[in-house]
């Protein structure tokens, strides 16, 4: 399963992003457990765009240890990861400074312990392919206690807007409130543009539903339904 962004962005657009020093930023959702207070996303791409833009993936994830605290503006270097992609219904232990895996675990996330004897940070890592260049960043960071169950449930949400990271696995002070956010429905792909006004991305057309428009639409039903 292939899922693919197609970003379009015109000359005026483009010679705006290149002179404010910005970089298109793709950050994608995960459901992480246990919780952390003030958790900061954590932008997945960061790339210096072309007229057009394609992003693609695969749902292929690996957990992965850093060092790196986890505060705005650090670059999370990955210092190690599962040697093959994870899968849901595993527990993969981190121990001697690497990863093994064993059935057992919860069926619908990707599950780890930490056993490395203090505490690490850890996230889910995933592969994208931008402008046919492939790059593997993270999608999130969380402390993990030694001996703590962590769980990692990805969410194909995602939000894309500009910003002055220029790398993948950058961590965000926050996702702009004018970020376009989106989730895919039944079909994989999309085309997005660039509004040179506002300087933010919008849908084209795809499968998919913004957020946002779809709050609208929902407080215009409620609206049309209370006056009937």
């Amino acid at each position: 399963m292939q899922y693919q962004l197609n970003i379009s962005i015109d000359a005026e657009g483009l010679q705006m992003i290149y002179a404010s020093g910005q970089s298109v930023t793709v950050v994608k959702s995960v459901v992480s457990n246990p919780l952390s207070g003030g958790m900061l996303p954590v932008a997945w791409t960061a790339f210096q765009p072309l007229e057009e833009n394609s992003v693609t993936w695969s749902e292929n994830y690996y957990i992965y240890a850093t060092t790196t605290p986890i505060m705005a503006g650090a670059t999370i270097v990955q210092t190690s990861m599962t040697p093959a992609p994870v899968q849901t219904g595993w527990t993969y232990t981190f121990i001697n400074g690497q990863f093994t895996g064993a059935q057992g675990g919860m069926s619908d996330a990707f599950n780890m312990i930490n056993q490395q004897g203090n505490m690490f940070n850890f996230g889910l890592s995933q592969q994208a392919v931008i402008n046919n260049v492939p790059t593997m960043a993270p999608l999130n960071a969380i402390p993990v206690l030694n001996n703590q169950l962590a769980s990692f449930t990805p969410v194909q949400t995602i939000s894309v807007f500009l910003s002055t990271s220029y790398n993948g696995g950058t961590v965000l002070s926050q996702v702009p409130y004018n970020a376009l956010t989106f989730s895919f429905s039944s079909q994989m792909a999309a085309n997005i543009g660039f509004n040179d006004s506002t300087n933010t991305f919008y849908l084209i057309s795809g499968a998919l539903r913004s957020s946002h428009a779809y709050a609208q639409r929902l407080r215009s039903s409620v609206a049309k339904a209370s006056q009937s």
